[in-house]
């Protein structure tokens, strides 16, 4: 693509040309480089335009609080990005509503509040003071303007505005809590038998003409969904790194360049016996501490072992079982009067007594490693990684722009890109449109996959970015449609699924049979009698909705009956999901208690309501003004 660009675009305007697309590249990267170059904006909403670039820091923003909340569970494979895109996409969506809503509305925001928003952020703060110079270096990591970042400031505080006089008028009147918290605190007292399926599967017989009934009357269970083998190439940094060598000389010029990087900080290892006491604490407890501390330290000084006296006196409880030890620190890993003493003793030296925030400290300097730049055989190892690890990157955006060519100008075969790149072309397990193994487990192949261009043209995909440095381009090298399982793949299934059917039915008959006795006048404890299979009456009282110990289902058909009248129980059967059936005796209901409500719950109550009041009235909100807003998706409408 970009060969036959260079070789039939000439002159002047071809170089124009071909700057303007390297700059682009420069500036937006990998990931503008695989997007859609058409689109012009991600989302109009009245004619205001939400541009690609909007939704790209939003969808890095949202993927990477995501990276946060998962931790080590963040696995890049398992990440539907799509769907982040989607939900990024409908936050802008949302907040260009709520501004145009509060524009609408006539509210504004002040230069004063704007200012003060601005100062009042933690990371622009020094000892918390506004810092022009934290300021000024965050607007340069994002690239940004003062200008553009205080007007989007202006706009978030314009639609919190918004947002905020909605959700602040919603309130929980006091009868509301009371019905709320002595429903959830309620209590029933009933008595139950469950009548298991599993009793009578024994005797259920099952015909061929019911399983193949069941087949023809239930063909859409049996359907195997569509599914595809890939061919695909996979080209990473990782692999191109493995080949890269770095001679002696290229090794030494970069250690020399790095050498300051490298430099470690001088380092002192001290012991230390700590006699706490409160910042706070009256001056009575403070000489008392003080005194103990004194003494401690004439001890010291009179030959006995600092060691022995840590164990047994110091109030620090990680560092007393060893001798008061904190091993080796730098400057910055203690609080100030601690590191300032420190820091001014010679090796084997014991402090006077140090005042810090915990108490007071007796501290002895035990070991000093001073600050030193490694020799080059120490990191040689680190270094050629780096080395290593930039050359790939740089040679991985070469290799990956013939690849995208190769791909392009050769749409039915990979092994033209494979064999220019010395790349294997590999082949995938059968994957469907939910996925499967292998690269089947990133959203993003498999979406490629199924797209009309590769799917239906049978042409290769665009790299499909997986990682950092990390591209796949796919093909289709097989395709089986969606078809009907055969019935002989599928006929132990449907026995089993009739087994579980007639068994379940056969519960449900005895336990109704039961149920009318129970009507009739028996006891529960009579039943066990007239079952004719073996279960016990278990007593459940005192049970709440919350309640786990019990079937889902038995607990929420006995939170479903009618209050009993005194002296008349509730009798109710109930067909629980897992088959079986049971039969139920509610005797009583006791209301939550709300003069025993304590102010702790109460307000729990309170602000878990009027959240969720705040929520349904912001989406209500929401859906309104989208339902009148005229709303473009170019991806949608394409």
């Amino acid at each position: 693509m970009l060969q036959a660009m260079r070789d039939k675009v000439m002159g002047w305007l071809g170089w124009i040309i071909i700057g303007l697309i390297i700059i682009t590249f420069a500036l937006f990267g990998l990931g503008s480089y695989l997007q859609d170059k058409t689109r012009v904006f991600a989302a109009k909403v009245n004619d205001v335009e939400i541009s690609p670039r909007d939704l790209a820091t939003a969808y890095q923003q949202q993927r990477a609080q995501l990276e946060e909340m998962l931790g080590d569970n963040f696995k890049p494979g398992l990440i539907d990005d799509q769907a982040i895109k989607r939900r990024a996409l409908d936050t802008l969506i949302n907040r260009a509503l709520l501004l145009q809503a509060a524009q609408t509305d006539g509210m504004a925001v002040s230069d004063q509040l704007l200012a003060a928003t601005i100062h009042a952020i933690p990371a622009f703060q020094v000892d918390g003071e506004f810092s022009e110079e934290l300021y000024q270096q965050f607007l340069i990591q994002r690239g940004a303007t003062a200008a553009g970042f205080e007007a989007d400031t202006r706009s978030s505080l314009a639609a919190e505005q918004l947002v905020n006089g909605l959700s602040r008028t919603v309130f929980v009147a006091p009868y509301e809590l009371e019905q709320a918290y002595s429903l959830q605190e309620q209590q029933r007292d009933f008595s139950y038998v469950v009548v298991p399926a599993a009793a009578f599967e024994k005797d259920v017989e099952i015909s061929e003409e019911e399983i193949a009934q069941y087949y023809s009357d239930h063909g859409d269970q049996f359907m195997i969904p569509e599914r595809v083998r890939l061919a695909y190439v996979r080209l990473t940094a990782e692999q191109l790194g493995a080949n890269i060598e770095i001679d002696d000389a290229e090794l030494e010029a970069y250690y020399e360049e790095r050498k300051q990087a490298l430099q470690t900080l001088e380092q002192r290892r001290a012991s230390h016996i700590l006699i706490q006491v409160a910042s706070d604490a009256d001056e009575t407890a403070v000489e008392a501490a003080r005194t103990k501390a004194a003494d401690l330290r004439a001890r010291i000084g009179d030959g006995e072992d600092f060691s022995k006296l840590a164990k047994e006196f110091s109030d620090d409880p990680g560092s007393a079982p060893d001798g008061g030890d904190l091993g080796f620190f730098s400057r910055g890993a203690m609080v100030p009067e601690f590191e300032a003493s420190v820091f001014s003793l010679d090796e084997g030296d014991v402090s006077d007594l140090v005042r810090t925030q915990f108490g007071f400290h007796i501290i002895k300097l035990t070991g000093v490693r001073e600050s030193e730049i490694p020799p080059l055989e120490q990191v040689r190892d680190e270094l050629l990684a780096e080395m290593q690890q930039r050359r790939a990157g740089d040679l991985f955006y070469g290799q990956l722009d013939q690849l995208t060519d190769l791909s392009y100008e050769v749409p039915d075969t990979l092994d033209e890109a494979a064999s220019a790149l010395g790349l294997q072309v590999q082949t995938s397990d059968w994957l469907t449109a939910d996925g499967g193994p292998g690269i089947g487990e990133y959203p993003q192949v498999v979406a490629a996959a199924f797209s009309d261009d590769v799917l239906e043209a049978g042409h290769n995909s665009e790299p499909v970015q997986v990682g950092e440095n990390d591209v796949i381009v796919v093909r289709v090298a097989e395709r089986e449609a969606a078809h009907r399982a055969p019935l002989n793949e599928v006929r132990d299934q449907i026995a089993k699924i009739l087994t579980r059917q007639k068994a379940a039915q056969a519960a449900q008959d005895r336990g109704e049979a039961l149920l009318e006795k129970l009507q009739q006048g028996a006891s529960m404890d009579e039943l066990e009698e007239h079952a004719g299979i073996d279960i016990t009456v278990e007593k459940a009282d005192g049970i709440k909705r919350s309640a786990t110990e019990y079937p889902a289902g038995l607990i929420k058909a006995a939170f479903s009956l009618g209050k009993p009248a005194p002296g008349s129980p509730v009798d109710h059967g109930e067909a629980l999901p897992s088959g079986d059936y049971a039969v139920m005796r509610l005797t009583a209901v006791k209301e939550g208690d709300v003069a025993a409500m304590q102010e702790q719950s109460r307000d729990r109550f309170v602000r878990g309501y009027e959240s969720m009041r705040s929520s349904l009235a912001v989406s209500t909100l929401l859906r309104g003004l989208r339902e009148r807003a005229e709303i473009v998706i170019p991806a949608e409408s394409e």
